[in-house]
């Protein structure tokens, strides 16, 4: 029996296997080796060791399959179109094989992605709360995608009666969906925000331990020694006449790519309100994400991002807008919560951007005082300071979140709420983003970002973010 152990950083969990015939035990070591992240070379692996270090049992040992993959209901989703379109590869070189090691002989409903509404209407049809079989039955996702794929299923598991305040107590907790996120979107910042504690953990260890390891392999662990955490969430309001606006992908079409075809894709739809997870922004980054996902710009790929925002900076749009905060500290003399405009409403903003998570890419830290789950509301803002010092502030939160400190920058927290009151008459300028989702807002018309006090979904988590 061989004793060679894969890299530390490749193991995702160890088991003990007895031997039918000596009675002795050895160990089975699950790994996987990413040759290139990007590329996405995978090459799963199982392996017997008769020895394996104290270190490395206390770290990947599981007694068992996790309590989550042995419920009634599992789901793996596999979101075609996420990021780079990893997806499908993932799961049939990686998450297939290890769910028959796992959990041998237990069958999974398995849902591949087929337009962008694909696991909007899985959530609506198997997860929502609607008092009857569904509710009474405990559902974990296998999410392969992005910080999108969150998105539409925390937006699909509606309850019925949404007027009605959630309870908050365990048993209500209980019965919440559990997502196991497998990040394979762009940015995937909901990840990257939940391991931060994973991150340090790397640090602290010289990178030998649990946190180290590529994204996949992290979330692989997560997904087998992980534990469920209610998702910290917000919701957005929007007022009459707002559009939610979307580009069709599809190449039915055909022919020539001229303006007028490129106005055909673009879809609009009536909203009154999201649940987010991440960000809800209105300005620089609201205007980055909307501009670069326009036909105009998605046929440059990946560059498009740089063009839209050089573009932007060169601009150095002012955007007239009225943005209050609602905190969660109450007046000493009224007891009510205090409501406060930020920024001076005739000079204008150019970044607003109310959010639950620290980074929104692995290395670009808007919020450095978030910790994972801590459900706490943020805003990160500041004026029309010109082009050169926004990419200033941009820079600075690469490095560690330092943007905070500039004397330019607002950080608010302990924040209940965020409106946001937009001023605009074109309507290029009215764009708000909320996970990713870009929705026109009329003009004179006000945004309220409110932070949710129930759960809707459960996350697994790395089990230093949760404590012991």
């Amino acid at each position: 029996m061989a004793n060679e152990l894969p890299p530390t950083n490749e193991i995702i969990y160890i088991s003990k296997k007895p031997e039918s015939e000596s009675g002795s035990v050895y160990y089975e070591i699950i790994s996987l080796r990413e040759s290139d992240e990007k590329e996405g070379k995978l090459a799963f692996s199982q392996s017997k060791s008769q020895s394996v270090p104290q270190k490395l049992l206390h770290e990947y040992l599981i007694d068992g399959p996790p309590t989550h993959l042995q419920t009634s209901c599992v789901h793996v989703l596999v979101s075609t179109h996420s990021g780079t379109g990893r997806a499908t590869g993932v799961y049939d070189d990686v998450v297939k094989p290890l769910l028959e090691v796992l959990i041998p002989g237990k069958g999974y409903n398995l849902v591949v992605t087929k337009d962008a509404e694909s696991v909007k209407k899985f959530a609506e049809k198997e997860l929502r709360k609607d008092g009857g079989e569904q509710q009474q039955q405990q559902h974990t996702v296998v999410l392969l995608s992005g910080d999108g794929g969150v998105v539409d299923l925390l937006n699909g598991v509606k309850d019925e009666e949404e007027g009605k305040e959630e309870e908050e107590d365990d048993e209500e907790d209980d019965g919440l969906p559990v997502i196991a996120l497998l990040p394979l979107g762009t940015g995937n910042a909901l990840f990257n925000s939940l391991h931060m504690t994973n991150k340090k953990n790397e640090s602290e260890d010289g990178g030998s331990g649990s946190g180290s390891g590529s994204d996949l392999v992290k979330g692989l662990r997560t997904l087998v020694r992980g534990r469920a955490a209610k998702l910290p969430s917000f919701k957005v309001l929007f007022p009459d006449g707002s559009r939610t606006i979307a580009y069709s992908k599809e190449e039915e079409k055909g022919g020539n790519n001229d303006e007028e075809e490129e106005e055909e894709e673009e879809k609009r739809d009536a909203v009154t309100h999201l649940y987010g997870v991440v960000v809800a922004s209105y300005g620089f980054h609201s205007q980055l994400v909307w501009e670069s996902d326009t036909p105009a710009y998605r046929k440059h790929g990946a560059k498009r991002f740089q063009m839209v925002a050089g573009e932007l900076l060169k601009e150095s749009h002012e955007y007239r807008a009225k943005v209050e905060i609602v905190s969660a500290a109450r007046s000493t003399s009224t007891g009510e919560m205090q409501v406060r405009v930020v920024g001076r409403e005739e000079e204008g903003h150019a970044y607003v951007l109310a959010t639950l998570v620290s980074n929104l890419e692995k290395t670009f830290c808007i919020s450095p005082r978030s910790e994972p789950l801590d459900g706490q509301l943020r805003l990160v803002h500041f004026g029309p300071v010109g082009g050169e010092k926004t990419m200033d502030i941009m820079m600075k939160a690469y490095d560690g979140g330092k943007h905070v400190d500039d004397k330019d920058v607002g950080y608010e927290e302990d924040v209940e709420e965020v409106r946001i009151t937009i001023d605009e008459d074109d309507a290029r300028w009215r764009k708000v983003c909320v996970d990713g989702t870009i929705v026109e807002i009329p003009s004179g018309g006000c945004v309220v970002v409110r932070k949710e006090e129930g759960g809707r979904l459960k996350v697994l988590v790395d089990r230093s973010a949760v404590g012991p």
